[in-house]
C-alpha cells in the first residue's frame, strides 16, 4: 500500500547560521463511494481560497503536493462532487483521517427534483452570445491547475428556458488532448453560486483550433434566471498544456486557477461563448425590476452641459417617480469633482421639489467620472445625466448595482455610456434619439439593452499641403481662427482639419510669415509660406590657396577648427584610443598625455600637468565636464561614459578660464553631450569666461502681471458672490480662452481654491481636441500635485500626438508620479532603443537617461531589468536638475542662468539663432529641454526667462518648470511651477535655487 503521508524535511540555512525546518507535504489517496466502495471520478479536492488544489483521475486516485508553511491549522480541505455530499476536513482532522488510512469517503446526495412535465409546447429558439475580441483570449498554461475553471455570465431572459448547445472558439490547443467538465451556476451577487447541474458534463477537446460545441440537450438544463457557464479542466492527455479560447471585449469573466480555489473576477472581458437556448412561445410578461428604496441621481454640471436642454430628462424622472411611488433620491451633482449632494423624499410619486433643484442648476468645470460611485451605504439604483464627455476622468465599471444612463445632449459619447450601461445591467437612454415613453420601460421592465453604436462618427474634414519654396514643411500649425481646433502638417506638409466653408485658416511656421486664408467650396488647399527673414546675398571672397592642406583639430567643445588658429596648445585623446582594461578615470589618464602626471590610483589619484617654465607648479588643474567646471576629478565618471578628454597647459587653460585654471585643465566630453548646450558643440562658456559678469536685478516672476484688462472688475469685486457672477458673466463672451480661466483660478483662489480648479478645469472641456491646451492644464495639475488627473491628460494627449517623441517622455514622467513604474520602465526603454519608424526619440535621450537611472536608483526592486545596459544601474544622484517645458512647440524665448559668482550663461530657444535644433525638435515632437547643475558651484543660483514674439490670444504658450534637489537620491524634493511664458516680454527671475 501506497504511504498516506509523505513529510519531506526541507533545510535552509541563514547567514546567521541558524537552521529553519519546513515541511513539504503530499496526500497520496483515494476517494470512494460510501456506499458502494467504489472510486469516484474527477472529485475537486483543495484548500478552500488557498490556490492549493486539483482533481482526482478517473480511478479516484488523489495526489496533492503543498507546503505546510502555507497552509494554517484554521484552513479547511474540502472535496466536493454532483452527487455527493461536500466533504470538508480541518487540517488536524485530515491528519487524523489519513494516519488511519488513504481512503476518503463520501456520501451520495439526494435530489429533490421538481416534476417535470412534457408537453409538445411551442419554443422560441435564441443565442446568446458575446463577440469574439481580437487579442483577447482566456487560456490554460498549466498542466497541474486541475479543477481549473473559465466562465462568464450568461443572460437569461425568460422563464423555462433550456439550455441545448454551449459553443466556442479555440485559438489554440497544443495538447494531444484534455478533458473539461461544463459547470452552469447560479449567479447569485452577481458572482458564482451553487452548481444547479445534477450530473457531470464531460467533453474531449482534441481540436487544434476553431469552432467546438459540446451538446446539452439531452441533459434537460431548465433555467429561470441568469447563470454562469464555466469549463473546468479536469485531465490532460499529454505532458504540456498550451490551450486558449476567445474572450470577449464586454462581459463579466470568472476565473478559478485551481480546485476549490477562490473566483477571480475580471469586469472588462468575458469569455466568448455562445449558448443556444430555447423558451416557451407562449407570451411572457416581462420581468420588471425591484422598485428601488434609495436612489443615488449624479447630475453632470460640467461646461459641456451648458446648453443642453433638460425638459425631456425632467419628464422621465417625473414619469419614474409617479411609477415607483416613493423612494429616497440622493441627488449629487459633479463636474471636475463632487460638487454638491441633497436628499430628497419622493412621496406618493412627487417629485416637484428635486426637479425645480434641478432646474436652477449651474455648469462649471470638466467632467471626471472617476468621483462617483463611491459611497458606504449603496444603493439599490444608480442614475447618472450626462453626455458621457469623460475630459477630466473615467470610474471604473459598477457591476453589481444597475446604473441607468441618461443623455439629452446633440452630441454625446454614446459608445462610453452605453457600454458602462450594460456592465452594470442598467440601461443608457439617449433621450435625442429615444421616446420618453419607451425609455420609462427600460428601466421598469429587465429588457436587455442591444443597441448599437457606432464609434467612428464620419466626418469630412478639409485637407491640404504646405510648403516653402516648393518643399514640404513638417510641424507647420494649422488652426481655424478664433476657436481651439487646430492641427500639425506631416512629414509631407500634409493635414487634415475640421473646418467647414468661410471658416479662415491660419497658418504658423518658425521663420516664415503667417498666413490666413478663408476657406471656400474647395476642400483641398495648398499654402506655401515665405521666410522671415531676409537672406543675404553670398558674397565670393577670393585668396591665395594653401598648397599644402592644413590639420584641422577639435576645439574645448568639439568644434572643427584650423590648428593655427587656436591659440592654446591642446592634447586630445579619441574614445577609440582609450585603453581596454581601464576601470577608472585615472586609468584613461596615466601616460597618456605629455606633461600629465597621475598620483595613486583608482577614484584617490590626483593629478599634476606641468606647466610650460614653471616645472615646480604646485597648482592643481580644473576639470571641465561637458561645459561645467569641477576642481575636483570627476570620479562619478566611468570609462565607459566618456567619448574625447582633452589636455590644455596652465598657460593656455588661465587664458581661457582665469585663475583657476593656473594649473592646466582637462577638458571632457561625455557621450550624453553637453547639459548646458544650446546647439551642438557649444558649452556654457559663458559662465567661465570674462564679459559675462551679472549686475541686473530682475523682478521676482508675477503670476498675475499683465492681465487682461476685462478682468478688471472681477478684480475689483468686493465679495465672492459678486465675483463668482461677474465670472459667469465675462464666461459667455471669452468662454473659448485660455488665459481667462488661468487668471480667472488664480483670482478665485483667494476666495475658494475648490471653485478655482474647477474654472481651470474648464480648459479640458473647451480644449479635448487640442493638445496644446490639454499640456497646459496638465502643467497646472502637477504644480498642485494632481497626478492622477494630469496622467489622464497626458493619456489623452499620447493619443492625439502618437508620433510626438515628448508624448511618450510626459507619459513615462507622470506614470512615475502615479507609482505605475513598470508601464514607465517599459516606455523609457521605448525611448533609448529608438527603433520605432514614426517617431525619432533622439531629441529626448539626454532627458531618458536622466530619468530611467532614477528610476532604477529609486524604484529597482519592482523592475525587471536584465535588459538594460550597467551604466543605468548606478546609484548616483546630481544635486539639482531643471526640466522646462513649453505648451507650443514653435515658442520663442531665452533662459539665463546666474551662477553664485555671479556669472551668466544664456539658452536661448529662438529660431533665427538656433534653426537647426528647433527645426529637429519641432519635427520630433519635442519641447522640453534638463539642465544639470553640480556642486561644483554651491550656493545661489538664479533663473531668469523672456519671451519673444507674439502668440494666438485663445490658447497662448506656457511655460512648466521642475526643480529636483539631489535628484535620484532617497532624499529628493521636487517642485513643479506653470507660468505664463507669452507674457514675459521683459526679462524676470524666474526662481531661484540654492544647492
Amino acid at each position: 500500500m501506497k504511504p498516506k503521508i509523505i513529510l519531506l524535511l526541507i533545510c535552509t540555512l541563514f547567514i546567521s547560521g541558524v537552521i529553519s525546518a519546513q515541511y513539504e507535504i503530499t496526500i497520496d489517496a483515494f476517494v470512494k463511494d460510501s456506499d458502494t466502495q467504489q472510486p469516484i471520478s474527477y472529485v475537486n479536492v483543495g484548500f478552500i481560497d488557498k490556490g492549493i488544489g486539483t482533481v482526482s483521475n478517473q480511478d479516484g486516485h488523489v495526489f496533492l503536493r503543498y507546503d505546510e508553511q502555507l497552509i494554517g491549522q484554521e484552513s479547511i480541505l474540502q472535496l466536493s462532487s454532483l452527487g455527493y455530499k461536500t466533504l470538508q476536513l480541518s487540517v488536524k482532522q485530515l491528519f487524523e483521517l489519513l494516519n488511519k488510512g488513504n481512503t476518503f469517503f463520501m456520501e451520495p446526495s439526494v435530489y429533490n427534483l421538481e416534476a417535470a412535465i412534457v408537453t409538445a409546447e411551442k419554443r422560441d429558439k435564441k443565442t446568446v452570445a458575446n463577440l469574439r475580441g481580437v487579442g483577447l483570449m482566456g487560456y490554460w498554461k498549466d498542466a497541474k491547475a486541475l479543477g481549473g475553471e473559465i466562465g462568464t455570465r450568461v443572460t437569461i431572459s425568460h422563464k423555462n428556458t433550456k439550455l441545448h448547445q454551449l459553443k466556442f472558439h479555440i485559438v489554440e490547443n497544443y495538447t494531444d488532448s484534455l478533458l473539461v467538465r461544463v459547470n452552469v451556476y447560479e449567479s447569485k451577487k452577481k458572482i458564482p453560486g451553487r452548481n444547479i447541474l445534477t450530473s457531470n458534463i464531460y467533453h474531449t477537446i482534441s481540436k487544434k483550433t476553431g469552432n467546438e460545441v459540446i451538446d446539452l440537450s439531452n441533459y434537460n438544463i431548465i433555467v429561470h434566471d441568469d447563470i454562469m457557464v464555466s469549463l473546468e479542466l479536469v485531465k490532460v492527455y499529454g505532458k504540456e498544456i498550451e490551450f486558449s479560447i476567445s474572450a470577449s471585449p464586454d462581459g463579466r469573466s470568472y476565473l478559478r486557477y485551481v480546485s476549490q480555489d477562490n473566483w477571480d473576477v475580471n469586469k472588462d472581458i468575458g469569455m466568448a461563448f455562445s449558448v443556444d437556448m430555447s423558451y416557451p412561445t407562449e407570451k411572457t410578461q416581462l420581468r420588471k425590476r425591484e422598485k428601488p428604496d434609495n436612489i443615488v441621481l449624479y447630475w453632470d454640471t460640467s461646461l459641456s452641459s451648458t446648453k443642453a436642454d433638460p425638459t425631456y430628462t425632467f419628464q422621465l424622472l417625473k414619469s419614474y417617480f409617479k411609477k415607483i411611488k416613493k423612494a429616497t433620491v440622493t441627488l449629487v451633482t459633479f463636474s471636475d469633482a463632487i460638487n454638491n449632494k441633497q436628499k430628497f423624499i419622493i412621496k406618493n410619486g412627487k417629485s416637484d421639489e428635486l426637479i425645480t433643484s434641478l432646474t436652477n442648476m449651474t455648469y462649471n468645470g470638466a467632467t471626471n467620472f472617476s468621483a462617483l460611485f463611491k459611497e458606504e451605504n449603496r444603493p439599490d439604483q444608480y442614475m447618472v445625466v450626462s453626455d458621457g464627455r469623460a475630459t477630466l476622468g473615467m470610474s471604473n465599471p459598477v457591476y453589481d448595482i444597475p446604473v441607468f444612463y441618461i443623455n439629452h445632449a446633440l452630441n454625446p459619447n454614446d459608445v462610453l455610456l452605453h457600454k458602462a450601461a450594460v456592465q452594470s445591467e442598467g440601461y443608457y437612454l439617449n433621450l435625442s434619439k429615444t421616446s420618453v415613453d419607451q425609455a420609462l420601460s427600460n428601466i421598469v421592465y429587465e429588457l436587455e439593452d442591444n443597441t448599437i453604436y457606432q464609434t467612428d462618427k464620419t466626418q469630412e474634414l478639409i485637407q491640404g499641403a504646405v510648403t516653402s519654396d516648393g518643399k514640404p514643411v513638417q510641424g507647420c500649425k494649422v488652426s481655424v481662427k478664433g476657436t481651439l481646433i487646430q492641427t500639425f502638417t506631416d512629414a509631407n506638409g500634409l493635414f487634415s482639419i475640421d473646418a467647414k466653408n468661410e471658416d479662415v485658416l491660419a497658418f504658423d511656421f518658425f521663420g516664415m510669415v503667417s498666413q490666413e486664408i478663408t476657406l471656400n467650396v474647395s476642400k483641398n488647399i495648398t499654402v506655401d509660406l515665405v521666410s522671415n527673414y531676409t537672406v543675404l546675398e553670398e558674397v565670393l571672397v577670393e585668396g591665395k590657396e594653401s598648397k599644402d592642406p592644413e590639420e584641422t583639430v577639435e576645439d574645448f567643445f568639439g568644434n572643427k577648427v584650423k590648428k593655427r588658429s587656436l591659440g592654446y596648445g591642446m592634447y586630445t585623446m579619441e574614445e577609440n584610443e582609450f585603453p581596454q582594461s581601464a576601470i577608472y578615470f585615472s586609468d584613461l589618464i596615466r601616460g597618456r598625455f605629455p606633461g600629465v602626471r597621475v598620483f595613486g590610483f583608482g577614484d584617490n589619484a590626483s593629478y599634476k600637468i606641468r606647466t610650460v617654465g614653471s616645472v615646480n607648479n604646485s597648482a592643481s588643474p580644473i576639470f571641465i565636464v561637458d561645459g561645467l567646471q569641477f576642481q575636483t576629478p570627476p570620479i562619478f565618471l566611468v570609462p565607459a561614459q566618456i567619448q574625447r578628454i582633452s589636455v590644455v597647459t596652465g598657460l593656455s587653460g588661465s587664458a581661457r578660464f582665469g585663475g583657476a585654471a593656473g594649473g592646466g585643465a582637462f577638458i571632457i566630453t561625455t557621450k550624453y553631450g553637453n547639459r548646458f548646450n544650446n546647439k551642438e558643440g557649444e558649452g556654457i562658456n559663458n559662465l567661465l569666461v570674462k564679459d559675462n559678469d551679472y549686475a541686473e536685478s530682475n523682478f521676482l516672476l508675477d503670476m498675475n502681471d499683465n492681465k487682461p484688462s476685462y478682468l478688471d472688475t472681477l478684480w475689483n469685486s468686493e465679495s465672492y458672490e459678486e465675483a463668482k457672477e461677474i465670472y459667469y458673466s465675462l464666461r459667455k463672451v471669452y468662454r473659448l480662452s485660455i488665459p481667462f480661466y488661468n487668471y480667472s483660478a488664480s483670482y478665485f483662489r483667494r476666495w475658494n481654491t475648490v471653485f478655482a480648479d474647477q474654472i481651470l478645469s474648464n480648459i479640458a472641456e473647451i480644449g479635448f481636441d487640442n493638445p496644446q491646451a490639454l499640456l497646459v492644464l496638465a502643467f497646472k495639475l502637477e504644480t498642485v500635485e494632481k497626478y492622477h488627473s494630469a496622467a489622464w491628460l497626458y493619456e489623452r494627449i499620447f493619443d492625439l500626438a502618437p508620433d510626438a517623441a515628448q508624448s511618450h517622455l510626459d507619459l513615462a514622467r507622470i506614470y512615475v508620479s502615479i507609482e505605475k513604474y513598470k508601464e514607465a520602465f517599459e516606455l523609457y526603454k521605448k525611448i533609448l532603443r529608438n527603433t520605432e519608424k514614426a517617431i525619432d526619440f533622439k531629441e529626448v535621450e539626454e532627458q531618458a537617461r536622466s530619468e530611467i537611472t532614477r528610476l532604477l536608483n529609486l524604484h529597482r526592486s519592482g523592475l525587471t531589468y536584465k535588459d538594460v545596459p550597467d551604466e543605468f544601474l548606478l546609484v548616483k544622484g546630481v544635486p539639482a536638475r531643471l526640466v522646462f517645458q513649453w505648451s507650443d512647440p514653435q515658442s520663442e524665448f531665452e533662459l539665463q542662468f546666474v551662477s553664485p559668482k555671479k556669472k551668466f550663461s544664456k539658452w536661448k530657444h529662438v529660431f533665427k539663432e538656433n534653426k537647426e535644433e528647433l527645426l529637429s525638435k519641432v519635427k520630433s515632437g519635442v519641447s522640453s529641454k534638463e539642465f544639470i547643475i553640480d556642486n561644483a558651484m554651491p550656493g545661489e543660483w538664479i533663473i531668469n526667462v523672456q519671451s519673444f514674439g507674439d502668440a494666438s490670444g485663445l490658447n497662448p504658450v506656457f511655460l512648466k518648470y521642475t526643480v529636483y534637489t539631489n535628484y535620484g537620491l532617497p532624499n529628493e524634493t521636487k517642485k513643479v511651477q506653470c507660468i505664463n511664458l507669452y507674457n514675459q516680454k521683459e526679462k524676470v527671475t524666474l526662481d531661484k535655487i540654492t544647492i
